[in-house]
């Protein structure tokens, strides 16, 4: 995306998008969970990017012809966050749920936006607000209210174990995808940069793909399998990464991280809708938590760089 084209997409316009970004990932933990018994976590992983290129590339190819020197140049950066975001996240979060349960995942999910701004100081040096830190506080305040029911004494039924342990591998690729993002080439256009990482990603997982189809499991052909497939392409692929990168640009990454609290949200919205699930008072007060801390760090105004 050029310059002029970022400073085209207003604040708001990027909360919207990274919104849609957190719905698309909300359902995508539901569905890795639900078909965790028949759909094995790599084969899901690999067909989600392979299929995925297929249909984007097609649509992309006059822009990666146009910024294949771009790509030569760039490479390893556009590899680290294909292994980041793509390969090590998904696929962790693939095989977690295998483990644990999808509310233990979201929960984990929501350590993301505490770790982004440590690994932006970390890695670019870039400050903390003050502002940035009460949202984060604010905003997971409201993550643990929708987890817990309201209930603090829920904290004593909460019980971790490998997939845990597995998912916090996952959260930690996806803060450090959300911080490199940010410093992806700027001349980059974004399906070009999605096609490219869509590719090293594919590439990544293929050797795994073929061992697990060999001596764990293949992946089956069938109507549950082909649906979940379908959704992890169009919507955790193809609309949640092109929403998420070009909101990240706009917001960056301390601020932009924080949409991923929703993440629990919808999965929540969704436990509803489709397992019936009540609503209750807590969601709306958890839910509330999380837009005020959101709230908060968006209309943050822009330091100058």
């Amino acid at each position: 995306m050029s310059p002029s084209e970022s400073r085209s997409v207003s604040p708001l316009a990027a909360a919207l998008l990274l919104t849609i970004s957190s719905a698309c990932w909300g359902g995508n933990i539901f569905i890795g969970r639900a078909v965790h018994a028949e759909v094995p976590p790599v084969g899901l992983s690999f067909w989600r990017w392979a299929l995925a290129l297929m249909i984007l590339l097609p649509f992309a190819w006059p822009k990666l012809r146009r910024d294949w020197g771009t790509i030569l140049r760039q490479w390893k950066s556009l590899a680290a966050l294909a292994f980041f975001g793509m390969v090590a996240f998904h696929t962790a979060l693939y095989l977690s749920v295998n483990y644990t349960t999808a509310t233990n995942a979201a929960l984990l999910v929501a350590i993301c936006p505490v770790l982004v701004p440590v690994l932006s100081w970390a890695l670019y040096r870039e400050p903390i607000a003050g502002r940035i830190l009460l949202a984060t506080l604010i905003s997971l305040g409201g993550v643990a209210v929708v987890i817990l029911r309201g209930d603090p004494a829920q904290l004593a039924t909460l019980t971790f174990n490998t997939g845990d342990l597995v998912m916090l591998v996952a959260v930690f690729a996806w803060s450090m995808y959300t911080v490199l993002v940010r410093r992806r080439p700027a001349a980059l256009h974004p399906q070009s940069l999605l096609v490219a990482t869509m590719a090293f990603a594919t590439a990544m997982l293929l050797p795994l793909y073929l061992w697990e189809s060999a001596f764990v499991r293949p992946m089956p052909v069938s109507p549950d399998s082909m649906l979940a497939v379908a959704y992890v392409v169009v919507f955790a692929s193809l609309l949640a990464f092109l929403c998420f990168n070009r909101g990240i640009e706009v917001l960056g990454p301390n601020k932009g991280g924080l949409f991923l609290h929703l993440i629990p949200v919808f999965a929540a919205l969704l436990a509803f809708v489709l397992l019936g699930e009540r609503l209750q008072l807590y969601h709306g007060v958890g839910i509330a938590a999380i837009a005020a801390g959101i709230a908060l760090a968006t209309t943050a105004k822009q330091r100058p760089r």
